[in-house]
Protein backbone atom coordinates (compact mmCIF):
# COMPACT_ATOMS: atom_id res chain seq x y z
CA UNK A 1 0.00 0.00 0.00
CA UNK A 2 1.50 2.94 -0.63
CA UNK A 3 1.86 6.16 1.56
CA UNK A 4 -0.28 9.00 1.06
CA UNK A 5 1.50 12.15 0.38
CA UNK A 6 0.64 14.94 2.25
CA UNK A 7 -0.62 18.84 1.39
CA UNK A 8 2.95 19.97 3.00
CA UNK A 9 6.27 19.13 3.32
CA UNK A 10 7.82 18.48 6.36
CA UNK A 11 11.32 20.41 7.12
CA UNK A 12 14.36 18.42 7.40
CA UNK A 13 15.39 17.42 10.50
CA UNK A 14 18.59 17.66 12.36
CA UNK A 15 19.13 13.58 11.60
CA UNK A 16 19.23 14.22 7.45
CA UNK A 17 22.01 16.96 7.61
CA UNK A 18 24.97 16.56 5.59
CA UNK A 19 27.38 17.93 7.99
CA UNK A 20 30.69 18.08 5.50
CA UNK A 21 28.12 20.74 3.57
CA UNK A 22 27.76 22.70 6.45
CA UNK A 23 31.02 22.94 7.37
CA UNK A 24 31.92 24.37 3.88
CA UNK A 25 28.78 26.65 4.24
CA UNK A 26 30.28 27.63 7.73
CA UNK A 27 33.54 28.13 5.56
CA UNK A 28 31.82 30.26 2.99
CA UNK A 29 30.44 32.58 5.34
CA UNK A 30 33.99 33.73 6.76
CA UNK A 31 34.83 34.31 3.25
CA UNK A 32 31.49 36.47 1.76
CA UNK A 33 32.26 38.54 5.40
CA UNK A 34 35.38 39.65 4.56
CA UNK A 35 34.88 40.47 0.78
CA UNK A 36 31.73 42.25 1.61
CA UNK A 37 33.68 44.48 4.58
CA UNK A 38 36.52 45.31 1.82
CA UNK A 39 33.62 46.06 -0.56
CA UNK A 40 32.13 48.80 1.87
CA UNK A 41 35.20 49.97 2.60
CA UNK A 42 36.76 50.45 -0.51
CA UNK A 43 33.56 51.83 -1.97
CA UNK A 44 33.34 54.62 0.81
CA UNK A 45 37.31 55.43 0.02
CA UNK A 46 36.34 55.42 -3.42
CA UNK A 47 38.04 51.77 -4.97
CA UNK A 48 41.56 52.90 -4.95
CA UNK A 49 42.94 50.71 -7.56
CA UNK A 50 46.55 49.59 -8.10
CA UNK A 51 47.00 49.70 -4.18
CA UNK A 52 49.85 47.85 -2.74
CA UNK A 53 48.83 46.91 0.33
CA UNK A 54 49.80 43.44 1.20
CA UNK A 55 46.48 42.75 2.95
CA UNK A 56 43.77 44.11 0.44
CA UNK A 57 46.29 42.38 -2.58
CA UNK A 58 45.52 38.91 -0.97
CA UNK A 59 41.78 39.61 -0.42
CA UNK A 60 41.15 40.60 -3.87
CA UNK A 61 43.48 37.75 -5.16
CA UNK A 62 42.15 35.10 -2.91
CA UNK A 63 38.49 36.21 -1.67
CA UNK A 64 36.56 37.97 -3.85
CA UNK A 65 34.47 36.20 -6.22
CA UNK A 66 35.65 32.61 -4.38
CA UNK A 67 32.86 32.85 -1.85
CA UNK A 68 29.85 34.05 -3.03
CA UNK A 69 30.67 31.12 -6.13
CA UNK A 70 31.04 28.45 -3.38
CA UNK A 71 27.41 29.60 -1.79
CA UNK A 72 26.04 29.47 -5.28
CA UNK A 73 27.22 25.93 -5.67
CA UNK A 74 26.04 25.15 -2.33
CA UNK A 75 22.65 26.46 -3.13
CA UNK A 76 22.54 23.78 -6.46
CA UNK A 77 22.99 21.21 -3.95
CA UNK A 78 20.73 22.61 -1.72
CA UNK A 79 18.09 22.36 -4.21
CA UNK A 80 18.70 18.90 -5.44
CA UNK A 81 18.29 17.82 -1.22
CA UNK A 82 14.84 19.64 -1.15
CA UNK A 83 13.64 18.59 -4.37
CA UNK A 84 14.70 14.61 -3.60
CA UNK A 85 12.81 15.29 0.16
CA UNK A 86 9.93 17.04 -1.17
CA UNK A 87 8.83 14.59 -4.16
CA UNK A 88 8.52 12.11 -1.70
CA UNK A 89 5.91 14.05 0.31
CA UNK A 90 4.51 16.42 -1.97
CA UNK A 91 2.41 16.38 -4.57
CA UNK A 92 3.70 19.52 -6.41
CA UNK A 93 7.69 20.09 -5.45
CA UNK A 94 7.95 22.84 -7.93
CA UNK A 95 5.39 24.60 -6.17
CA UNK A 96 6.68 24.13 -3.33
CA UNK A 97 10.26 25.34 -3.91
CA UNK A 98 8.84 28.31 -6.02
CA UNK A 99 7.00 29.25 -3.09
CA UNK A 100 10.68 28.60 -1.00
CA UNK A 101 12.50 30.64 -3.70
CA UNK A 102 9.40 33.77 -3.22
CA UNK A 103 10.03 33.90 0.42
CA UNK A 104 14.07 34.13 -0.09
CA UNK A 105 13.36 36.96 -2.40
CA UNK A 106 11.35 38.77 -0.08
CA UNK A 107 14.16 38.78 2.57
CA UNK A 108 16.14 40.02 -0.32
CA UNK A 109 14.11 42.97 -0.40
CA UNK A 110 13.43 43.85 2.70
CA UNK A 111 17.86 43.39 3.39
CA UNK A 112 18.12 45.55 -0.04
CA UNK A 113 15.75 48.14 1.80
CA UNK A 114 16.55 47.64 5.13
CA UNK A 115 20.39 47.20 5.69
CA UNK A 116 22.99 46.86 2.05
CA UNK A 117 22.49 47.24 -1.20
CA UNK A 118 24.95 44.26 -1.60
CA UNK A 119 22.51 41.52 -1.25
CA UNK A 120 22.58 38.72 -2.87
CA UNK A 121 19.75 36.77 -1.68
CA UNK A 122 17.36 38.33 -4.06
CA UNK A 123 19.88 37.30 -7.39
CA UNK A 124 19.75 33.45 -5.56
CA UNK A 125 16.19 33.42 -5.88
CA UNK A 126 15.37 35.07 -9.33
CA UNK A 127 17.92 32.54 -10.63
CA UNK A 128 16.92 29.50 -8.44
CA UNK A 129 14.22 29.26 -10.26
CA UNK A 130 15.15 28.38 -13.36
CA UNK A 131 16.64 25.36 -11.97
CA UNK A 132 13.08 24.00 -11.65
CA UNK A 133 13.66 22.99 -15.52
CA UNK A 134 16.84 20.84 -14.41
CA UNK A 135 15.35 18.13 -11.69
CA UNK A 136 14.86 15.73 -13.69
CA UNK A 137 17.23 16.06 -16.15
CA UNK A 138 20.16 13.00 -16.19
CA UNK A 139 23.59 13.80 -14.80
CA UNK A 140 25.11 13.65 -18.11
CA UNK A 141 22.16 16.10 -19.53
CA UNK A 142 23.51 18.39 -16.44
CA UNK A 143 27.06 17.75 -17.56
CA UNK A 144 26.53 18.84 -21.02
CA UNK A 145 25.13 21.92 -19.94
CA UNK A 146 28.03 22.77 -17.28
CA UNK A 147 30.59 22.12 -20.31
CA UNK A 148 28.64 24.46 -22.62
CA UNK A 149 28.45 27.43 -20.14
CA UNK A 150 31.88 26.81 -19.08
CA UNK A 151 33.05 26.89 -22.62
CA UNK A 152 31.08 29.59 -23.54
CA UNK A 153 32.27 31.44 -20.48
CA UNK A 154 35.74 31.33 -21.70
CA UNK A 155 34.70 31.85 -25.14
CA UNK A 156 33.21 35.46 -24.64
CA UNK A 157 36.70 37.27 -23.50
CA UNK A 158 38.12 36.12 -27.20
CA UNK A 159 35.10 37.12 -29.28
CA UNK A 160 35.10 40.60 -27.48
CA UNK A 161 38.71 40.90 -28.19
CA UNK A 162 38.61 39.73 -31.88
CA UNK A 163 35.24 42.24 -32.27
CA UNK A 164 37.77 45.06 -30.81
CA UNK A 165 40.11 44.32 -33.35
CA UNK A 166 38.37 45.57 -36.23
CA UNK A 167 37.03 48.51 -34.34
CA UNK A 168 38.69 51.78 -34.26
CA UNK A 169 40.57 52.50 -30.91
CA UNK A 170 39.70 55.28 -28.68
CA UNK A 171 41.61 57.09 -26.53
CA UNK A 172 39.51 58.38 -24.14
CA UNK A 173 37.77 56.13 -21.21
CA UNK A 174 33.79 56.36 -22.39
CA UNK A 175 33.46 52.89 -22.24
CA UNK A 176 34.17 52.51 -18.78
CA UNK A 177 31.73 53.27 -16.38
CA UNK A 178 32.64 53.94 -12.86
CA UNK A 179 31.33 51.87 -9.91
CA UNK A 180 30.03 54.06 -7.16
CA UNK A 181 27.52 53.12 -4.54
CA UNK A 182 25.40 56.31 -3.67
CA UNK A 183 24.12 54.89 -0.64
CA UNK A 184 27.81 54.47 1.17
CA UNK A 185 27.89 57.72 1.05
CA UNK A 186 28.98 59.02 4.55
CA UNK A 187 27.22 62.13 4.57
CA UNK A 188 23.76 60.28 4.21
CA UNK A 189 21.34 59.29 6.78
CA UNK A 190 19.74 56.52 7.56
CA UNK A 191 16.40 57.15 5.77
CA UNK A 192 17.82 58.55 2.83
CA UNK A 193 20.26 55.64 2.26
CA UNK A 194 17.16 53.90 1.72
CA UNK A 195 16.55 55.83 -1.51
CA UNK A 196 19.84 55.72 -2.69
CA UNK A 197 20.22 51.93 -2.15
CA UNK A 198 17.08 51.34 -5.01
CA UNK A 199 18.87 53.95 -7.06
CA UNK A 200 22.49 51.49 -6.68
CA UNK A 201 20.22 48.49 -7.56
CA UNK A 202 19.08 49.92 -10.64
CA UNK A 203 22.75 49.80 -11.77
CA UNK A 204 23.44 46.68 -10.35
CA UNK A 205 20.73 45.12 -11.27
CA UNK A 206 21.19 46.74 -15.30
CA UNK A 207 24.89 44.66 -15.08
CA UNK A 208 23.97 41.87 -13.48
CA UNK A 209 23.95 39.16 -16.38
CA UNK A 210 28.06 38.02 -15.54
CA UNK A 211 26.92 37.44 -11.98
CA UNK A 212 23.42 35.32 -13.10
CA UNK A 213 25.47 33.79 -15.79
CA UNK A 214 28.37 32.54 -12.77
CA UNK A 215 25.52 32.04 -10.17
CA UNK A 216 23.59 30.03 -12.67
CA UNK A 217 26.88 28.06 -13.62
CA UNK A 218 27.24 26.95 -10.26
CA UNK A 219 23.64 25.94 -8.91
CA UNK A 220 24.40 23.15 -12.08
CA UNK A 221 27.49 21.92 -10.91
CA UNK A 222 25.98 21.68 -7.13
CA UNK A 223 23.04 19.60 -9.12
CA UNK A 224 25.14 17.27 -10.64
CA UNK A 225 27.45 16.47 -7.48
CA UNK A 226 24.15 15.62 -5.60
CA UNK A 227 22.89 13.31 -8.74
CA UNK A 228 26.05 11.93 -8.96
CA UNK A 229 26.13 11.16 -4.91
CA UNK A 230 29.33 12.83 -4.34
CA UNK A 231 28.18 13.65 -1.01
CA UNK A 232 26.91 10.02 -0.09
CA UNK A 233 29.79 8.39 1.95
CA UNK A 234 32.48 10.18 1.50
CA UNK A 235 34.69 8.12 3.35
CA UNK A 236 34.40 5.32 0.66
CA UNK A 237 35.09 7.58 -2.17
CA UNK A 238 38.43 8.91 -0.44
CA UNK A 239 40.06 8.39 -3.81
CA UNK A 240 37.04 9.73 -5.65
CA UNK A 241 37.58 13.05 -3.79
CA UNK A 242 41.51 12.94 -3.86
CA UNK A 243 41.16 13.28 -7.91
CA UNK A 244 38.43 15.73 -7.70
CA UNK A 245 40.85 17.84 -5.67
CA UNK A 246 43.69 17.29 -8.08
CA UNK A 247 41.32 18.75 -10.70
CA UNK A 248 40.82 21.87 -8.49
CA UNK A 249 43.85 22.77 -7.59
CA UNK A 250 45.84 22.44 -10.88
CA UNK A 251 43.08 24.50 -12.25
CA UNK A 252 43.32 27.16 -8.76
CA UNK A 253 47.01 27.24 -9.32
CA UNK A 254 46.70 28.15 -13.23
CA UNK A 255 43.92 30.72 -12.95
CA UNK A 256 45.62 32.37 -9.76
CA UNK A 257 49.45 32.37 -11.44
CA UNK A 258 47.96 34.09 -14.41
CA UNK A 259 45.93 36.61 -12.47
CA UNK A 260 49.04 37.13 -10.25
CA UNK A 261 51.36 37.32 -13.76
CA UNK A 262 48.55 39.69 -15.35
CA UNK A 263 48.26 42.43 -12.02
CA UNK A 264 52.40 42.69 -11.70
CA UNK A 265 53.46 42.51 -15.26
CA UNK A 266 51.11 45.11 -16.75
CA UNK A 267 48.24 45.21 -19.23
CA UNK A 268 49.34 42.00 -21.75
CA UNK A 269 48.68 42.21 -25.26
CA UNK A 270 47.52 40.49 -28.36
CA UNK A 271 47.29 36.52 -27.58
CA UNK A 272 48.50 36.88 -24.28
CA UNK A 273 45.58 39.11 -23.35
CA UNK A 274 42.90 36.37 -24.39
CA UNK A 275 44.60 33.63 -22.53
CA UNK A 276 44.96 35.39 -19.68
CA UNK A 277 41.39 36.56 -19.52
CA UNK A 278 39.87 33.33 -20.66
CA UNK A 279 41.48 31.87 -18.17
CA UNK A 280 40.96 34.58 -15.10
CA UNK A 281 37.12 34.12 -16.47
CA UNK A 282 37.34 30.58 -14.41
CA UNK A 283 38.93 32.36 -11.48
CA UNK A 284 35.46 32.39 -9.16
CA UNK A 285 35.11 28.46 -9.95
CA UNK A 286 38.22 27.20 -9.95
CA UNK A 287 38.81 28.93 -6.37
CA UNK A 288 36.09 28.00 -5.11
CA UNK A 289 36.28 24.30 -5.78
CA UNK A 290 39.63 24.29 -4.71
CA UNK A 291 38.33 25.26 -1.58
CA UNK A 292 35.76 22.94 -1.34
CA UNK A 293 37.78 20.11 -1.85
CA UNK A 294 40.55 21.04 0.34
CA UNK A 295 38.04 21.03 3.12
CA UNK A 296 36.82 17.62 2.11
CA UNK A 297 41.05 16.04 2.20
CA UNK A 298 40.98 17.75 5.75
CA UNK A 299 37.97 15.46 6.41
CA UNK A 300 38.94 12.57 4.95
CA UNK A 301 42.66 12.50 5.27
CA UNK A 302 44.07 14.40 8.21
CA UNK A 303 42.81 12.83 11.52
CA UNK A 304 42.01 15.28 14.21
CA UNK A 305 40.83 18.19 11.83
CA UNK A 306 37.19 16.86 12.11
CA UNK A 307 37.10 18.02 15.61
CA UNK A 308 38.50 21.61 14.51
CA UNK A 309 36.27 22.49 11.06
CA UNK A 310 33.25 20.86 12.79
CA UNK A 311 33.30 24.23 14.35
CA UNK A 312 32.31 26.10 11.15
CA UNK A 313 28.77 24.00 11.49
CA UNK A 314 27.21 26.05 13.79
CA UNK A 315 27.44 29.55 11.30
CA UNK A 316 26.96 26.81 8.63
CA UNK A 317 23.25 25.56 10.04
CA UNK A 318 22.48 29.52 10.78
CA UNK A 319 23.52 30.75 7.21
CA UNK A 320 20.97 32.64 6.64
CA UNK A 321 20.79 33.96 9.84
CA UNK A 322 24.47 34.68 10.11
CA UNK A 323 24.25 36.40 6.34
CA UNK A 324 21.85 39.47 7.78
CA UNK A 325 23.31 40.10 10.85
CA UNK A 326 26.71 40.52 9.26
CA UNK A 327 25.29 42.99 6.89
CA UNK A 328 23.34 44.79 9.67
CA UNK A 329 26.72 44.80 11.95
CA UNK A 330 29.35 45.61 8.79
CA UNK A 331 26.95 48.25 8.01
CA UNK A 332 26.41 50.19 11.09
CA UNK A 333 30.17 49.92 11.73
CA UNK A 334 31.33 50.96 8.82
CA UNK A 335 28.82 53.59 7.20
CA UNK A 336 27.70 57.05 7.62
CA UNK A 337 24.77 56.60 9.67
CA UNK A 338 26.86 54.63 11.83
CA UNK A 339 30.55 54.80 13.15
CA UNK A 340 31.23 55.56 10.08
CA UNK A 341 34.81 53.61 10.15
CA UNK A 342 34.97 53.32 6.52
CA UNK A 343 36.57 56.57 6.37
CA UNK A 344 39.54 55.59 8.34
CA UNK A 345 39.96 52.15 8.90
CA UNK A 346 42.92 50.58 7.02
CA UNK A 347 43.02 46.64 5.57
CA UNK A 348 44.09 45.16 8.49
CA UNK A 349 41.69 46.65 10.19
CA UNK A 350 39.23 45.64 8.13
CA UNK A 351 40.24 41.98 7.87
CA UNK A 352 40.36 41.91 11.78
CA UNK A 353 37.03 43.46 12.03
CA UNK A 354 35.36 41.05 9.66
CA UNK A 355 37.02 37.99 11.54
CA UNK A 356 35.98 38.97 15.03
CA UNK A 357 32.60 39.35 13.00
CA UNK A 358 32.62 35.79 12.47
CA UNK A 359 33.78 35.09 15.75
CA UNK A 360 30.59 36.27 17.31
CA UNK A 361 28.39 35.05 14.89
CA UNK A 362 30.13 31.69 15.67
CA UNK A 363 29.43 32.18 19.64
CA UNK A 364 25.87 33.06 18.74
CA UNK A 365 25.15 30.53 16.34
CA UNK A 366 26.87 27.83 19.28
CA UNK A 367 24.71 29.53 21.90
CA UNK A 368 21.31 29.68 19.65
CA UNK A 369 21.60 25.93 18.62
CA UNK A 370 21.89 24.78 21.93
CA UNK A 371 18.51 25.80 22.97
CA UNK A 372 16.72 25.54 19.70
CA UNK A 373 16.67 23.21 16.57
CA UNK A 374 17.30 25.78 13.82
CA UNK A 375 18.49 29.69 13.92
CA UNK A 376 15.66 32.37 13.83
CA UNK A 377 16.03 33.09 10.47
CA UNK A 378 15.83 29.87 9.31
CA UNK A 379 13.00 29.18 11.04
CA UNK A 380 10.41 31.39 10.23
CA UNK A 381 11.81 30.58 6.39
CA UNK A 382 10.83 26.93 7.57
CA UNK A 383 7.70 28.36 8.77
CA UNK A 384 6.58 30.26 5.65
CA UNK A 385 7.86 27.24 3.13
CA UNK A 386 6.17 24.40 4.93
CA UNK A 387 3.12 26.32 6.91
CA UNK A 388 4.21 24.70 9.81
CA UNK A 389 7.18 22.84 11.52
CA UNK A 390 7.01 20.03 13.30
CA UNK A 391 10.14 19.62 15.57
CA UNK A 392 11.74 16.38 16.71
CA UNK A 393 14.13 14.80 19.19
CA UNK A 394 17.78 15.60 19.22
CA UNK A 395 19.59 12.32 17.86
CA UNK A 396 23.15 11.72 17.29
CA UNK A 397 25.62 13.39 15.04
CA UNK A 398 25.60 11.13 11.78
CA UNK A 399 29.18 11.11 10.35
CA UNK A 400 30.72 13.30 7.98
CA UNK A 401 28.79 12.91 4.47
CA UNK A 402 26.41 10.58 5.58
CA UNK A 403 22.60 11.90 5.58
CA UNK A 404 20.54 9.51 7.60
CA UNK A 405 17.42 8.49 6.44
Amino acid sequence: MRTQKGSLAQPMSLQERIHFLDIVRGFAMLGIIIANYFLIVESVKGFEMGSSNIVQTFVSQFVDGKFVTLFSFLFGVGFMIFMNRAVTRVKNPNTLFARRLTILLGFGILHITLVWVGDILAFYALTGFLLLGFYKCKPQTILRWIIALISLQLLIPIVSAIYQSFMPQSSDMSGFVDFVLNSHNSNLTYLQSITARWVDMKVMFSTAFSTVYSMFLMYLLGVYFVKMEFFKDMIAKRQLWMRIWIVCTIAFVVTESVSLFTNYSGEPAGIAMQLSSVLMQSGGLAGSMFYMSTLAMLLLFIPGSQKVLMLFTKVGRMSLTCYLLHSIIGTWLLLGYGLNLATRIQPVGTLMMAIAVYAFLTLFSTFWLKKFKYGPMEFVWRKLTYGKSTERAKTSVPSIGESVR
